[in-house]
């Protein structure tokens, strides 16, 4: 197989895509503090506060990703009248990304307080490979009860038929049927990319889904034999029985690298600077803003794939949910052993 993946580099670079990220909006917040001593009152560690800062999580990610890469992005979801809400809002307009949301009533934004541990004699910022430890995560989550079926429409009403289109969920109420089906309608020709969480077939139409191997197995009900050619045939027939025939899957792997499942091909793809990796927190956020914005460039799958990969492989080795750049990804690229293929 014969393809050059640095002129590819190169188009998505040119392209300037234009992508409309729609999802779960999440506030990462991070506590970090010093191990101070045992408290008196219960067996717990003491830590005295020292840094707190907050990052974009959910389809947020996805779409700081897709910015970082060069992207012009048009994020779309709920936000609450909260402190959260604000944050997000800040972030995505320093990063340049155009943020179109609905706030109902009482909705409240998602909040994911990390709480981590760090040496003193390390730095303090959690910006790089240190030895900050997570030692609690706290989730404040919206009730899914205060999105009615009438405001998910309206929220689907603002997304962009014209553009490239990410669903980015995370379970939170945003990408039900309702929803996702009435933007599928409305923009039959246009590339869409599903990352799921868990009903695969509420996506159905869409030509592309990036789902993680565990959401995969439970979305089959089942194992799949990766090592098998008869059971990757089995679930490439079987996803595309729930999604549609013309669809096409990267599974991630974490560890084990990537799968691609598209056209009859069913291309492994190795996890990369496995024996760097810090903290796989957003990951797949990731992939899917890269392999989305590779399609709109009009990459093929297996390169969008491939690229995809790469990105990876340099986020996990940052703290927290992290991003790349298309110049990081070109340093990547260069060393890359491609006897995986076939």
């Amino acid at each position: 197989m014969n393809f050059d993946l640095m002129a590819a580099l190169d188009k998505l670079e040119a392209s300037k895509p234009e992508l409309v990220v729609v999802g779960d909006l999440i506030l990462d917040e991070y506590v970090i503090g010093y191990p101070e001593r045992i408290s008196r009152e219960a067996p717990v560690l003491i830590l005295e506060h020292k840094e707190t800062f907050y990052r974009l999580g959910g389809a947020a990610n996805a779409a700081l990703n897709a910015a970082k890469l060069g992207a012009r992005v048009t994020l779309v979801g709920f936000l609450g009248e909260d402190f959260a809400g604000e944050q997000v809002a800040s972030i995505c307009a320093q990063a340049g990304i155009e943020l179109i949301t609905c706030k109902p009533n009482g909705y409240q934004t998602a909040l994911k307080t990390r709480i981590l541990a760090n040496n003193q004699s390390q730095s303090l910022s959690y910006s790089g490979t240190n030895s900050a430890q997570q030692v609690l995560r706290v989730d404040r989550l919206p009730a899914l009860s205060s999105l009615s079926q009438e405001v998910r429409l309206e929220l689907a009403n603002l997304i962009d038929p014209k553009k490239t289109l990410l669903f980015s969920a995370y379970g939170l109420g945003v990408c039900e049927r309702e929803l996702v089906q009435a933007a599928l309608v409305a923009r039959p020709e246009r590339i869409v990319i599903a990352d799921p969480s868990n009903d695969f077939a509420v996506f159905a139409g869409a030509q592309h889904f990036t789902p993680n191997q565990p959401d995969t197995e439970k979305a089959l009900g089942r194992q799949i034999d990766f090592s098998s050619s008869e059971d990757l045939q089995k679930t490439w027939a079987e996803l595309r029985g729930l999604c549609g025939v013309k669809s096409e899957f990267l599974i991630t792997r974490g560890a084990e690298g990537m799968l691609l499942l598209a056209d009859n091909l069913a291309q492994a793809i190795p996890a990369f600077n496995l024996a760097e990796v810090f903290d796989v927190s957003g990951a797949g956020d990731t992939v899917s803003a890269c392999f989305a914005l590779c399609l709109a460039a009009g990459l093929s799958s297996l390169e969008a794939a491939i690229i995809s990969n790469t990105a990876a492989s340099l986020v996990v080795r940052k703290a927290g949910t992290a991003s790349t750049s298309i110049g990081e990804i070109r340093g990547q690229l260069g060393g890359l052993d491609y006897s995986f293929l076939h």
